[in-house]
């Protein structure tokens, strides 16, 4: 289990503005280690509620060691959520766009 208060969990990251993508990693990849070691079927549900796409997910589960899917899940996990983070800031930037038309 991991007892280290400097971890970031998937859905930290969209909150997390300030850290770059390698800062990102280091935080989110002992996580991701942990539970793949300790706690898979959590892993999966996390995977599913924040939406990774499921076919690399399988690919990143395929490689030969945990330390590789930890790294290439971590990946994944900070693709889609940077993703929808600017996706939310392209929305706001197009609603705040369409009311100062109106």
């Amino acid at each position: 289990m991991i007892h280290d208060l400097n971890h970031i969990e998937p859905a930290d990251i969209i909150k997390s503005e300030h850290l770059d993508r390698e800062a990102l990693a280091a935080r989110l990849r002992p996580y991701i280690l942990e539970l793949l070691q300790n706690d898979f079927e959590k892993l999966c549900a996390i995977m599913y509620r924040h939406d990774v796409n499921e076919r690399l997910f399988n690919q990143a589960l395929a490689l030969p060691d945990d330390e590789g899917r930890s790294v290439m899940i971590t990946e994944l996990v900070i693709d889609r959520e940077l993703t929808k983070r600017a996706f939310r800031e392209k929305y706001k930037q197009e609603q705040a766009s369409r009311r100062i038309e109106d």
